[in-house]
Formats: structure tokens, sequence, C-alpha cells
């Protein structure tokens, strides 16, 4: 008799997103098998939405208080200063997928989620990427040298195609048998249609 084996749901990230931590966070508190795809680069369709949004003040101010409550249910005080810290973003999934390429992807991106929310360093830091892949045992040479390597840039590059094929606009987003669970506050939602 064959294991059933369940499909692993697609999971679009970003670690800027505090959402995208409390989703993903949550989402492995309830055991979902994922495959992880950051989304770095956006289809230049939505690109325009997304520079009016960071324009809102509302919208900007809602957000400070949105993740200052969610994030306090966690034990997280103040966590806007961390949502201040902008980095290079594309590098910094880049030196990800290196990980994730030798199979420590979820313990690179659980420990750069803890660095950036918890303990409020700065992955644009070179320093803090190294104490990543060193408290994680991965060669940081290796994700570091990745940061620089068009090879991963064009990979991050590519995950656009899946996002129109997809239409994700933003993160997090969770996809389970083509069907699309947006927000850290979906989970149970995911849930149900896994045990479908």
């Amino acid at each position: 008799m064959e294991d059933f084996v369940l499909e692993k749901v697609k999971c679009f990230f970003n670690f800027r997103s505090p959402y995208a931590y409390l989703g993903v966070k949550k989402a492995i508190e309830e055991n979902i098998n994922m495959e992880f795809l950051p989304l770095c680069y956006m289809p230049k369709e939505i690109v325009e939405f997304f520079i009016n949004a960071s324009g809102n003040e509302y919208k900007r101010s809602y957000l400070y208080l949105d993740c200052n409550r969610l994030f306090k249910e966690i034990g997280i005080e103040n966590v806007s200063e961390s949502l201040n810290k902008e980095a290079n973003w594309p590098k910094v999934h880049s030196a990800w997928l290196s990980a994730n390429d030798n199979g420590l992807g979820n313990e690179f991106m659980m420990e750069a989620f803890n660095q950036r929310w918890h303990k409020k360093n700065d992955l644009g830091n070179i320093g803090v990427i190294e104490g990543i892949c060193e408290k994680i045992g991965f060669d940081k040479k290796t994700a570091i040298s990745a940061m620089d390597d068009d090879s991963f840039d064009n990979r991050l590059k590519s995950y656009t195609k899946i996002m129109r094929e997809y239409k994700i606009f933003g993160v997090p987003t969770f996809i389970y048998k083509d069907e699309i669970f947006w927000g850290q506050d979906r989970i149970y939602a995911l849930k149900q249609k896994i045990n479908e």
C-alpha cells in the first residue's frame, strides 16, 4: 500500500514583512508542509499599486498600530523600530536561497525572522547574516557569495512568473491545490482546506 503524501503548500514570503513572519510562524506551528518562494521582485503591473500604498499615511499609521498589537501577543514590544529597518532584500533572500539549496532554508528563515523581529537587528548588515549562518551551521562564505551572485538574483526575478500565474499581490500568501489564502490570519482556513 502506498503512503499518502500531502501536497506541499506554496508560501510566498519576504523577510521585510511582519505579516509574513507571523503567517509563517503560525503555519509552522500548525505543522503545515510548505515550499517557500521569496517575493522580492514584483510584476510591473502591480508595482505602481505598492508605490502608491507605501505613501499612504493612513495605511502606514494603521500598520504600526496593527503590528504592535499582533507582536505584543507573542511577547515583542515596539515592533515599529524593526519596521523602519530596510535592507537590500534581494541580497538577503539570495543568502536564504543558498541556505535552502543546502537543506537549511527553514533554519535560516526562522533565525532571520528572529534577528529582525525579536532582536531588532538589521538583516542588511553582513555581520548579522554571518551570525545567522554560524548559528544554523551553514557556511557563511557560501551565503555571502550568493548575495552578489547574479544567478541567485535571476532566480528571485523568475518568481514573478509564478506570481502572475497565481495573481499574488502580497505576503504571506499560501496556495494549496490552486486555492489562495492571503494574510497571517488565514492559517485557520488553510488548515481546514488541508484537512478536507
